[in-house]
């Protein structure tokens, strides 16, 4: 038997005694969270998907929409400064800023393969990028309208007091939206609550209301969509993005 053959199976835990329970809990250990659409992908790529061309052409535009049925899903996919500034009610923030900002995957993980949704633009002009990077993940057939806002005002975002914040933190509810594994690392503030992003819509009854809630990822970047997804859950409570603010509380 060849010297490396026999030193993997002296030395790599895949050949120990393992049940099938631990080597799957091995397997499995510090892997990151599993995307809705990662399963629904498969099923595409079973049957095959849409022309291109042909799939993105059936997503209609509205020039300065302002209104929607009851109960839409709406991704605002602008930068949080103007979604906060006005946005629909509702609606939750995924910026796509740039190609790296994993807009397609938190996407994908906020909206269920199944839900239909629409997305509000910053200018017409962003239609084709952002339509080609839905149908990455195969959900230009759920997308209901891509629109800009019209000039009418709709909800703002009340600015987090962040003076206050830190001098009486105990005062809040917090909201860690990073992933699982993030939290084991080591947690910013003892007294949050752990609900990674892409379960926080179906977690309303795990934050408390009885207190300004604050929402805070690592970087910013999903607090965006984390803070505008518990403002559609909690309409009564003032909820607050902790945002790029946040590194000031790394230890």
């Amino acid at each position: 038997m060849p010297l490396a053959l026999c030193r993997e199976r002296k030395e790599n835990w895949a050949f120990k005694n393992l049940t099938e329970d631990d080597f799957v809990n091995h397997i499995l250990k510090d892997q990151p969270f599993i995307p809705s659409y990662f399963g629904y992908n498969v099923d595409i790529n079973k049957v095959g998907a849409k022309a291109y061309e042909q799939s993105i052409s059936e997503a209609k535009f509205q020039f300065k929409a302002g209104s929607f049925e009851d109960n839409a899903i709406i991704i605002d996919v602008r930068n949080e400064a103007d979604f906060k500034k006005n946005h629909l009610k509702g609606s939750i923030n995924i910026m796509a800023k740039t190609e790296n900002d994993k807009f397609e995957t938190w996407l994908g993980s906020i909206v269920k393969p199944e839900e239909t949704f629409y997305v509000v633009l910053n200018s017409v002009e962003d239609k084709d990028e952002i339509l080609h990077r839905i149908a990455k993940i195969g959900y230009e057939n759920q997308l209901k309208g891509t629109l800009t806002l019209d000039d009418s005002s709709f909800e703002s975002t009340e600015t987090l007091d962040l003076a206050d914040f830190k001098n009486n933190t105990d005062e809040y509810t917090i909201v860690d939206i990073r992933n699982k594994s993030e939290v084991e690392e080591g947690k910013f503030f003892d007294n949050a609550i752990s609900i990674p992003l892409n379960e926080l819509r179906d977690s309303e009854e795990d934050i408390p209301t009885d207190k300004p809630i604050v929402v805070h990822c690592a970087g910013g970047y999903r607090s965006a969509a984390g803070s505008s997804i518990v403002a559609t859950l909690k309409t009564k409570t003032k909820v607050y993005d902790l945002g790029e603010t946040v590194k000031e509380f790394k230890g």
